[in-house]
């Protein structure tokens, strides 16, 4: 939704196959002689048992001397397609997924792959490609514990991929070195008046250092670098459909944001606390979990419900594949529904740095806890309400009724106030907060009529007629800068299997500065107002809030200018 937001903004800126068992696949799989020799010179590296295992499956299926080839002959191919199809069609239970692969596979396909398909592909790849363990770190440690021998592995890049959504620029791949992360954090951000959020909503907080030698001072201190992985539902249409939500209808992933972001969704957009609980992690399982929460990151994709399958069921979930103690750990055991009771067994858990919200004045000062911040807001209201000499609003609510233009003509009509304003840089930034307050607040509800009026107007399916009533030049700016951008983040998001590298990520939408600069932004506002449905209450609704927004935005650079 931020993408959209950012959108909106711009139109007015000018001043979250199923592969079935066959009867008679094992009778019908026969393999050449070479096949054989070559799919087991391969697994010298294996566990006897494992290999012991896929010999007898092969020995079955092994073509009798003098026979040629036929349809279902694997004649001499490739080793992995050899492998592959011979897990595919056995039962042994050595080549069988069991339970603990069952559970990562929920954790890290979720609903991608079949489990038989998924297992047969993940132990072929294991067994026959060094970088495995780099891709997929999950299974490659799946399958030293449950063979007891590794892969021929190959070294890893220092860095991994994540697509991290950016308040402005839609989502961009990070490259990110395990090694720089100092910490994470179980982050918790308190309980909001929506549906989706009565409990709060609980994700992992990747600390960042900067490059370069640093200390943990510096790196607690570097919030821009900071990453925030959590579960949300992907909302792929313009409005959140209740029942939807509430009957898993919505597809869930694990999302990658920056953390100034949601410090000011939560602390700033909506006056919720947040608070960062630091795990209690060595180097080792603290690389490992960065690179296995980038592998579900990459691959997972499953259905989300707001009161069963959701932001605290499912990284319960991903802490309980990828760190054993919590696992194993006393309340961290049990199953959690509610993102709070979630955060509070883990608080009260021998697995986290609890003191380090013992005292919430300490934890602010280190970074470990957020405030609200309406108690800014409500301070500096005060201070202006104080200055002036007839204000008419008691509260923050009564203040962003006013219309900005009304705000400025009273405030230019108390002689006193403007006087104050000018000369006291400490209530001038006291009205700037309020000002800069009412933009953000602007900004979220013009994001919510928009998507609204869209929806009612079917701008997404009715693009071909739209373009028809613009010029060439209006309707290319209307499609490359609204249309498009619009499909791809409400479009189904693309799974990969596993990490990629740098050749195999998705191109990201690409529109270099064309829909950024300003004779494009007045072209894209000229073509909704050619197309605007007068008629519409919804239009007028975002016609009136996309004012109220501009003129906050004046009124800001106008204080600044004092």
């Amino acid at each position: 939704m931020k993408i959209f937001a950012v959108l909106l903004i711009a139109l007015f800126t000018l001043g979250c196959a199923s592969v079935s068992r066959q009867s008679g696949t094992e009778e019908s799989l026969t393999i050449s002689a070479g096949s054989r020799q070559q799919l087991l010179d391969p697994l010298q590296g294996a566990s006897a048992e494992l290999r012991r295992a896929i010999a007898q499956e092969a020995e079955k299926r092994l073509q009798p001397a003098g026979q040629t080839g036929s349809e279902g002959t694997a004649g001499v191919q490739n080793t992995q397609t050899v492998l592959l199809q011979l897990l595919l069609s056995s039962r042994n239970q050595t080549l069988l997924p069991d339970a603990e692969f069952e559970q990562l596979h929920k954790v890290v396909s979720g609903e991608n792959l079949p489990l038989q398909q998924s297992y047969a592909k993940a132990l072929a790849d294991y067994l026959t490609q060094a970088y495995f363990g780099c891709q997929h770190p999950v299974y490659a440690g799946y399958f030293q514990r449950r063979y007891a021998a590794a892969n021929t592995a190959a070294p890893c890049a220092d860095e991994i991929p994540l697509t991290v959504a950016n308040r402005y620029d839609g989502a961009k791949t990070v490259w990110l070195d395990p090694k720089r992360v100092s910490a994470i954090h179980l982050l918790f951000a308190s309980k909001s008046s929506s549906m989706a959020s009565r409990f709060g909503h609980i994700a992992l907080r990747l600390v960042v250092c900067p490059a370069g030698k640093t200390t943990p001072a510096v790196c607690d201190a570097n919030l821009f670098e900071h990453v925030v992985l959590g579960f949300r539902a992907h909302i792929d249409e313009l409005s959140l459909d209740t029942l939807k939500a509430l009957n898993g209808e919505y597809k869930a992933y694990l999302f990658a944001n920056h953390f100034m972001d949601v410090y000011e969704e939560y602390a700033i957009g909506e006056f919720r606390e947040v608070y960062s609980l630091p795990l209690r992690l060595d180097d080792a399982q603290r690389d490992l979990m960065v690179r296995e929460l980038a592998d579900i990151h990459w691959s997972y994709s499953g259905t989300y419900s707001f009161f069963t399958r959701n932001c605290a069921t499912m990284t319960q979930d991903a802490l309980r594949i990828s760190w054993p103690q919590f696992a194993t750990g006393g309340r961290t055991k049990e199953r959690y529904l509610r993102p709070d009771s979630l955060f509070e067994a883990v608080k009260n858990s021998a697995l986290a740095e609890s003191e380090k919200l013992a005292s919430l004045d300490a934890a602010e000062r280190e970074g470990y806890f957020f405030s609200s911040t309406r108690q800014f807001y409500e301070r500096a209201l005060a201070e202006v309400r104080t200055a002036m000499k007839s204000p008419s609003f008691s509260d923050i609510d009564s203040y962003l009724q006013i219309h900005p233009l009304k705000r400025r003509q009273q405030r230019s009509e108390d002689i006193a106030f403007s006087a104050r304003l000018a000369a006291d840089k400490h209530l001038r930034e006291a009205q700037i907060m309020l000002e800069e307050y009412a933009v953000l607040r602007s900004e979220r509800m013009m994001m919510i009529a928009g998507a609204k009026y869209f929806e009612e107007q079917d701008f997404l399916s009715r693009g071909d007629a739209i373009r028809a009533q613009l010029d060439a030049e209006h309707a290319r700016v209307f499609d490359d800068c609204l249309l498009t951008p619009i499909r791809q983040q409400y479009a189904p998001i693309k799974r990969l299997s596993g990490i990629p590298d740098k050749t195999d990520i998705p191109a990201g939408p690409v529109q270099g500065g064309l829909c950024q600069s300003r004779q494009s932004k007045q072209l894209l506002q000229e073509a909704i107002t050619a197309i605007k449905n007068a008629k519409s209450a919804q239009w007028q609704n975002l016609n009136d809030i996309s004012r109220y927004w501009a003129e906050s935005i004046a009124s800001v650079n106008l204080l600044k200018q004092l």
